[in-house]
């Protein structure tokens, strides 16, 4: 290592004593992903300790890694309650230091994130927060369903999660070798995108925030009391008919998705790049609408009331004269229509990149117009009333003398 990337590394390794009335009460090691090269060596350590008047003591050692293991971690670990905050990620050298410190039960929040020699996770069970992302080696997690909020994202040996479910927020993206959840019905939050070997998900209809993008589920009707459901790219899935108590729903880019009518009680849903999809007649009363890429739509007739409508990239639409009293409209990148003339009264119009629009006289009443890109404009001085305007690459337009109070 440089003796450059030597400064920049130490620099990093900066250990925060933060105190309150009562003492020091907060420890913080910020990352260090460089720690393991370095299980040899000994570099100039840098410690700031901010005492009960706030004075700084700057202390310089010249610190190997055993020597930050044995004097100033222990030293600042060994009282309960001393530390608040624990980063530890990448630091394998470091592993082998923390498992015999007793007050690490107290921590609230620890990131042992990265860290491909960790097995033994049993001195962390009365953690708050702890993050073990990418620890490879790591398959027994039993020890830890007293956890409030833990992530164990990309631990690729993990496949025995029965004992996490009363954990209120777990993390399990990517475990690939995952296949039983039944036991997890009572987290809060659970996100298991990637999990690609997943089939049953019918003991979770109770979670209330549940991803299983990416999964290869095939039968959802048991999801249909969880409050905000992400089903994207989850191909293996054509029947949605009991989601529609779901109160926000990501079905996008579900490709063997055809039938939507049992969803327009949904408050925010996304069908972006659902492109077998051909009628959304029944979509009206969603809140908030995404349909960005939906090639196979011709029809949005029926879709006047929706707050907030994402038609970018629908080129099957010729006709958008219903959706006047929309709220916010994005049309993005229409190249066939040239008729906008209904849409005077959306409050944030999104318009960019539509090379058929050429008069734009109608819109001076939008609050929040978005032109970028749309290289047929010539005039604009009827947009001196729109609030905040976007003409960003408007190659066309030479005179803009009358915008002078668009913000």
């Amino acid at each position: 290592m440089s003796t450059h990337g030597e400064s920049l590394f130490w620099n990093k390794l900066l250990l925060l004593l933060i105190s309150n009335k009562k003492g020091f009460i907060f420890f913080n090691c910020f990352n260090y992903n460089e720690a393991r090269q370095l299980s040899h060596c000994q570099r100039k350590f840098r410690m700031e300790l901010v005492d009960k008047k706030g004075i700084h003591f700057n202390l310089n050692k010249n610190a190997s890694v055993e020597y930050f293991r044995n004097t100033i971690f222990r030293k600042n670990v060994d009282s309960r309650g001393k530390i608040n905050s624990l980063n530890l990620s990448c630091c394998n050298d470091l592993i082998v230091g923390l498992t015999d410190v007793s007050a690490l039960d107290n921590v609230r929040s620890v990131d042992l994130s990265h860290c491909d020699g960790l097995k033994d996770v049993s001195f962390l069970c009365n953690v708050h927060s702890l993050i073990l992302s990418d620890c490879s080696r790591l398959t027994d997690v039993s020890a830890l369903g007293n956890v409030h909020s833990l992530v164990l994202s990309s631990c690729s040996r993990l496949e025995d999660v029965s004992a996490l479910g009363n954990v209120h927020s777990l993390d399990l993206c990517s475990c690939r070798r995952l296949t039983d959840v039944s036991a997890l019905g009572n987290v809060h939050s659970l996100h298991l995108y990637r999990c690609s070997r997943l089939k049953d998900v019918s003991a979770l209809g109770t979670v209330h925030t549940l991803v299983l993008s990416s999964c290869g589920v095939t039968d959802v009707s048991a999801l249909g009391n969880v409050h905000s459901l992400d089903l994207s790219y989850c191909n293996g899935f054509a029947d949605a008919s009991a989601l529609g108590n779901v109160h926000t729903l990501n079905l996008s880019y579900c490709s063997g998705l055809t039938d939507v009518s049992a969803l327009s009680t949904v408050h925010t849903l996304n069908l972006s790049g659902c492109s077998r999809l051909i009628d959304v007649s029944a979509l009206g009363t969603v809140h908030n609408l995404n349909l960005s890429y939906c090639i196979g739509l011709t029809d949005v007739s029926a879709l006047g009331t929706v707050h907030t409508l994402n038609l970018r990239g629908c080129k099957g639409l010729t006709d958008v004269s219903a959706l006047g009293n929309v709220h916010s409209l994005k049309l993005t990148g229409w190249k066939g229509l040239t008729d906008f003339s209904a849409l005077g009264n959306v409050h944030s119009l999104d318009l960019s990149d539509c090379d058929g629009l050429t008069d734009v006289a109608v819109f001076g009443n939008v609050h929040t117009l978005n032109l970028s890109y749309c290289s047929g404009l010539t005039d604009v001085s009827a947009l001196g009333t729109v609030h905040t305007l976007n003409l960003r690459c408007c190659s066309g337009l030479t005179d803009v003398s009358a915008l002078g109070n668009v913000h």
